[in-house]
């Protein structure tokens, strides 16, 4: 699915635990639960997982460890609004006066701000985020005519259009590929 926090990591990321004392307790107790044979080992492993992964991606970004892209824009404190905003409403019809009002910022100062930090434009990646809303739509089973509007378009024609040329197939078409798995 198309996530651009997932895809904006590295394939790899070593963080010694000595660098990054806030992670320490929480990769205690994962390592912990991880192997313990207690009842509800899974649920607890899952859930200090995506906490672990949480404050890896906030040490990240405070320490600045990777340069550009998503994590650099989560924390500028610009580009975070209109993050914010386009994935709170990935439906809006944006314009660039919107989005660099959201900003904080001039239209051409923001859009090229955005361009540097993100390397894409703004529309290309509310494009991409609004193609992974509606994988995530489809997987829970909404109908393609209740998700095109749900993400931003006027109809399943102009969704599927955007949708076969970023992920290579058309949404239902995908849906069932993903079903095989």
């Amino acid at each position: 699915m198309l996530n651009p926090l997932a895809s904006a990591l590295p394939k790899l990321l070593m963080v010694p635990l000595a660098a990054a004392p806030p992670l320490v307790p929480t990769a205690e107790s994962l390592f912990a639960e991880a192997f313990d044979n207690k009842d509800g080992r899974q649920v607890a492993v899952d859930r200090l997982a995506e906490y672990f992964l949480v404050l890896l991606l906030r040490f990240a970004i405070d320490s600045q460890v990777m340069q550009g892209g998503i994590l650099t824009a989560l924390s500028d404190p610009h580009l975070s609004r209109v993050l914010a905003a386009f994935h709170h409403q990935p439906e809006k019809a944006w314009t660039l006066e919107e989005l660099a009002h959201v900003g904080g910022m001039s239209r051409a100062r923001f859009a090229a701000h955005f361009l540097s930090i993100m390397g894409q434009t703004p529309f290309e990646y509310l494009t991409q985020w609004r193609i992974g809303v509606a994988q995530s739509l489809l997987k829970k089973g909404e109908p393609l005519k209740m998700v095109a509007p749900a993400v931003g378009y006027s109809s399943t024609g102009a969704l599927t259009r955007t949708f076969s040329q970023l992920v290579g197939k058309p949404p239902m078409a995908w849906l069932a590929a993903q079903r095989k798995y």
